[in-house]
């Protein structure tokens, strides 16, 4: 190979296979409405704690997931794991919350991959409940409400240690 041949294609893989470009990735509608169903069954509203949907865990999880300390892993976890779930189970969505519940607690004990993904969206749902609203989840600091948090200080200004 040439000087100049090996330089354009080290430049070019280079650039193809940064982390930025392999984690770039898209979440369709579907998925979205799959993991809003979710997040409704897995974090429900009671009387002292918000629903999902009240403390923004979708929203949360789309704001972060393409950030660089976002693990690959765990972000190719939720992606297929949502794709592969509405592909075994296409008639989720239009099933009502409590057969969704149930179909959610069958599989989580008798299919590994599906605990693993639930147990993923668990973990970031509890990070969008009581992180700091900066980050896109607890939406007017409705989880630390919910268990009368008192506010740390300094807050974060920026996301993620951003200098001002």
């Amino acid at each position: 190979m040439k000087r100049r041949s090996f330089i354009k294609f080290s430049t070019l893989s280079i650039f193809l296979f940064s982390k930025e470009s392999l984690i770039a990735k898209t979440i369709s509608s579907n998925d979205l409405l799959l993991l809003d169903n979710v997040y409704e069954v897995l974090f429900p509203k009671t009387q002292q704690m918000p629903s999902a949907k009240e403390f923004g865990a979708t929203k949360f999880l789309l704001e972060n997931i393409n950030h660089k300390s976002f693990l690959d892993y765990d972000k190719n976890l939720v992606l297929e794991g949502s794709k592969d779930f509405i592909s075994s189970f296409p008639n989720f969505l239009n099933l009502s919350k409590e057969k969704q519940k149930e179909l959610l607690y069958s599989i989580v004990n008798s299919n590994d991959y599906a605990q693993t993904w639930l147990s993923k969206l668990v973990y970031f749902g509890i990070e969008a409940l009581f992180s700091d609203p900066i980050y896109g989840g607890n939406t007017n600091q409705i989880g630390w409400e919910s268990v009368n948090h008192k506010i740390g200080y300094p807050r974060p200004q920026k996301r993620y240690g951003l200098r001002l």
